[in-house]
């Protein structure tokens, strides 16, 4: 069943245009990862999908209604989001980071109860990350950090999880960590997942469905294994590539030996 619909997205910031035209859908169960070069309007495209952003056109919708229909409290309760970073000011323990996904539910007056502590606890213990419950937020790795923002997204119990460049400032064993259990809680908890990534390859380990993007229009769309071809990585990147398959049976792409002409961008 097709849970997120993105029908003829445009979007504006003024007069600089970022998204045109975009347009796909994603079923439960699914993780689809947003794949493209710089400024290509990944973020921007997962801002307009949970409700941040308003598009100039076209619509979005979750299991057949538009996202502008729902209240922000039934946003909060339908889509969770986890962000590169979260910068915290103040030394909030990772429970209690946890339990502040629930704040939008609760209204400005509302104050958890000790069943919303319960359940944060849980979503902690789900992630094997009982033993940070009680440390100090801004203390914890960058690892750590975004398996705390994971918990947080579980707690709200969603149906729709987005991710953006969520192994941006890890490294190797930490990228995978990270990725190995957004693909677990996808498939336990039936979730439709979007996720933008630079890495190719780390969407093609991951990824049951690309969207690529390139200046802000659908490069190409469809099943990882339809779509992730040479071709199409050098058209989209500006370089050529080489696609080879691991013994584990697994796809990789590498850069060929003609980087003399690229530019930065």
């Amino acid at each position: 069943m097709e849970i997120l619909s993105v029908h003829d997205l445009s979007f504006d910031y003024a007069t600089n245009p970022v998204l045109k035209d975009i347009g796909f859908s994603v079923e439960a169960g699914t993780i689809c990862g947003l794949l493209g070069p710089n400024a290509s309007g990944k973020t921007t495209l997962l801002k307009c999908i949970s409700g941040i952003l308003k598009t100039k056109k076209g619509q979005v919708s979750i299991g057949g209604k538009a996202v502008g229909e729902f209240s922000k409290k039934a946003i909060a309760g339908l889509i969770a989001v986890v962000p590169q970073c979260a910068t915290v000011a103040f030394s909030f323990t990772s429970l209690q980071m946890v339990v502040m996904a629930r704040v939008a539910r609760l209204g400005v007056s509302g104050r958890p109860s000790r069943k919303d502590y319960q359940d944060a606890e849980a979503a902690l213990a789900e992630l094997g990350l009982e033993h940070l419950k009680n440390r100090a937020f801004t203390e914890l790795s960058g690892g750590e950090k975004q398996m705390v923002l994971l918990a947080r997204a579980i707690f709200q119990n969603p149906c729709l999880l987005l991710l953006d460049e969520p192994t941006s400032h890890l490294d190797f064993k930490n990228q995978h960590v990270i990725l190995d259990m957004v693909q677990t809680i996808t498939g336990a908890k039936n979730l439709t997942t979007i996720i933008t990534l630079h890495d190719p390859n780390l969407a093609a380990r991951y990824c049951s469905r690309m969207v690529m993007l390139k200046q802000g229009r659908v490069h190409r769309k469809g099943r990882t294994e339809d779509v992730f071809e040479e071709r199409t990585l050098e058209s989209m990147y500006g370089m050529k590539v080489s696609i080879e398959n691991s013994c584990h049976g697994k796809c990789f792409v590498m850069p060929l030996a003609d980087r003399g002409k690229s530019t930065l961008n």
